[in-house]
């Protein structure tokens, strides 16, 4: 393909991200909030269209670069029910 990671692909390595962060014995963190810069588009495979959402390739951009989207996402701790 391209290199660059599909949009699931990405989303799936920030939660592994952040399930490595919560389960330190150094800090108990009750919300995180992630507000990154992607790089979206839409690829026609064999299989059908793949969305490529991934972190823009370079720092600066041309004027000839789409500006980037913007990915936020938000997980917060949530009580879980008592079990009897």
């Amino acid at each position: 393909m391209n290199g660059r990671r599909t949009l699931g692909e990405l989303l799936g390595e920030l939660a592994g991200g952040v399930t490595g962060f919560v389960d330190s014995p150094f800090v108990r963190a009750r919300s995180l909030l992630i507000d990154l810069p992607i790089d979206l588009r839409l690829v026609l495979a064999p299989d059908g269209p793949i969305v490529i959402g991934d972190v823009p390739l370079f720092l600066t951009r041309t004027a000839f670069d789409p500006d980037p989207a913007r990915l936020q996402i938000e997980w917060q701790a949530v009580p879980t029910e008592a079990q009897p």
